[in-house]
């Protein structure tokens, strides 16, 4: 189901970032071998801060980072230590410069935000079930 919308995320979004206006836009990453671990990033104006689940106590929580600074190339949104190429939406580990996720832009925070909620609200559905029998 989540892979779905992320699909459908994918063919709604455009790889055009408008020349170093990204201000409002969001990025949602997936990493991961499976590309099943996802981080959303909220652009404003001259920072961004960026959305990740985490498992504690058993509850999967929603974390957002402090904003952080990034820049723009004509190729690149630098969010060091990783830089996300404009076009082909893929981020790369800046110290082995290698390609560690891809990347979907949305047009608007809100809509980063659901995806994130709905991630979150899945994965902790999918996490009770692997828990029945053997909850402490």
């Amino acid at each position: 189901m989540l892979r779905i919308l992320f699909i459908i995320l994918f063919l709604l979004s455009t790889n055009v970032f408008p020349e170093n206006n990204l201000a409002g836009k969001g990025l949602i990453c997936a990493y991961g071998k499976n590309k099943d671990v996802y981080e959303a990033y909220l652009f404003f104006s001259k920072n961004y801060i960026s959305k990740f689940l985490f498992l504690e106590d058993n509850k999967f929580r929603i974390r957002e980072n402090e904003k952080r600074n990034y820049s723009t190339t004509s190729e690149y949104i630098n969010l060091l230590p990783f830089k996300i190429h404009k076009k082909k939406l893929q981020v790369i580990d800046t110290e082995f410069n290698k390609i560690i996720g891809t990347c979907n832009l949305v047009n608007t925070h809100k809509e980063a935000i659901s995806f994130m909620n709905k991630f979150k609200v899945e994965s902790q559905e999918s996490y009770n079930k692997t828990l029945k029998g053997y909850e402490v």
